[in-house]
């Protein structure tokens, strides 16, 4: 009779260890084939900022950086409108201080074109400042040696 019991405990818990596979929570294997997840691209106006050293109009390791993460968050859109502000601490009455802010201007929208970048639009100003104004009327303002980059983005639609 022990030998019954123990015959039919044993084959109860066969069993049972027969069917927990198919009970429990094991996950499913995974795709033998990759998933594509589409990315939809997020298309939101865009400033930045890029600063010169005193005298330069060549772009910085940290200013290629900046453009470079910004023209890669622009992927899957379309830039419609560049205004591109240079505000210079140098007088613009001396032609070679001014041709300094349009080459500051040049250098940056060259390195956008490298990158892809092109709008049906470009806007260019060009502001003075006067850092070393002691009066009250204009204000000190530090690093004044910038480009100031607005772009207008929409989503890119079509192929």
């Amino acid at each position: 009779m022990k030998r019954t019991l123990f015959a039919a405990a044993g084959l109860g818990l066969v069993g049972a260890l027969v069917a927990l596979p198919a009970v429990s929570d094991a996950p499913k294997p995974p795709p033998a084939e990759p998933v594509y997840v589409a990315r939809k691209p997020v298309c939101e106006d865009m400033k930045l900022s890029i600063y010169f050293p005193a005298y330069e109009t060549m772009l910085s390791s940290y200013s290629v950086r900046a453009l470079n993460a910004a023209t890669d968050s622009l992927d899957g859109c379309a830039v419609t409108d560049i205004d591109v502000a240079v505000v210079s601490e140098e007088a613009h009455t001396d032609s070679e201080m001014a041709q300094l802010s349009e080459a500051r201007a040049a250098a940056v929208l060259q390195a956008l074109s490298d990158r892809g970048i092109y709008a049906p639009r470009i806007e260019t100003n060009f502001s003075q400042v006067n850092a070393s104004a002691a009066s009250a009327e204009v204000p000190a303002e530090p690093m004044a040696r910038r480009v100031d980059i607005n772009l207008d983005v929409k989503p890119l639609y079509g192929l």
